[in-house]
């Protein structure tokens, strides 16, 4: 994601966000025997058989086709209305088909059948993000962590959804609870000093932007906010010891620096 301004930032500010989207998680597994033992069917033909349609569906699915799978997964439903991975992968293919209301209900219908589901959560998360519904994906986000409060990943990604909608503390806490399990997880930090900038908090976001080019001396984005950061404090030499940098680098990004600095 590009931004071309930061509150309180005198130039416009190149800002890359690196999101961590989840890939659309389906079951697609064999179930266990007591979910088996929870089938209540009389006949063993297929066309009887909850398991068979829903194994079916997963097929058609791998193989995108995704509107034969969504009938599959139905008939799975109907013949066994609690089956919890058929409503989730029905909602995967309506994802996949642009359906994302009748998404939405399948993977609510999967997470009221079962309460601490993680993939519809992550699936409910991924879709309002797309949807733009930034509050209904922090939500998500928050139930997700009372589930598995050390999961970074979804730390990471409720920091990226507060960002969206500007609460800039909201995410900065986010960050740092993903760096208080990975110090050195640079996108993270990366993401930091974009929203430490945009609090105008430059001492702060250098130090975020130093930390990312010192693991990782290729990265252009963060050699040009350190840029932007250190002009806005006056100090063009190092805004300049930057550009030089980026330079070598992002030729192109380091011209649009050096313009900044200029000016």
């Amino acid at each position: 994601m590009i931004s071309n301004s930061l509150t309180k930032i005198i130039f416009p500010v190149l800002t890359s966000l690196f999101i961590f989207i989840p890939a659309l998680s389906s079951a697609g597994t064999d179930l266990s025997d007591g979910e088996k033992r929870d089938i209540h069917t009389k006949e063993i033909s297929p066309d009887n058989n909850p398991e068979v349609q829903y194994k079916m569906g997963v097929e058609l699915s791998r193989s995108r086709n995704f509107i034969e799978a969504v009938d599959y997964f139905k008939k799975a439903i109907v013949l066994w209305p609690d089956f919890v991975y058929a409503h989730n992968d029905l909602g995967v293919a309506y994802v996949e088909m642009g359906m994302n209301e009748e998404a939405v209900q399948s993977f609510k219908r999967a997470i009221r059948i079962k309460p601490d589901f993680t993939s519809a959560y992550e699936n409910l998360a991924f879709l309002y993000s797309r949807m733009g519904r930034h509050k209904k994906e922090i939500a998500a986000y928050k139930s997700l962590l009372k589930i598995n409060p050390l999961n970074t990943d979804t730390y990471y990604n409720l920091g990226v959804a507060y960002g969206k909608i500007g609460k800039h503390d909201n995410a900065i806490i986010a960050y740092k609870k993903v760096l208080a399990i990975d110090p050195d997880d640079v996108d993270t930090l990366y993401n930091m000093g974009v929203v430490l900038s945009k609090s105008g908090m430059n001492d702060e976001a250098i130090a975020a932007f130093e930390k990312v080019v010192q693991i990782k001396p290729g990265s252009g984005d963060a050699y040009f906010n350190l840029g932007i950061n250190y002009l806005n404090q006056g100090d063009k030499i190092s805004a300049m010891k930057n550009y030089r940098k980026l330079r070598m680098t992002n030729p192109p990004l380091a011209e649009k620096l050096l313009e900044i600095i200029e000016q």
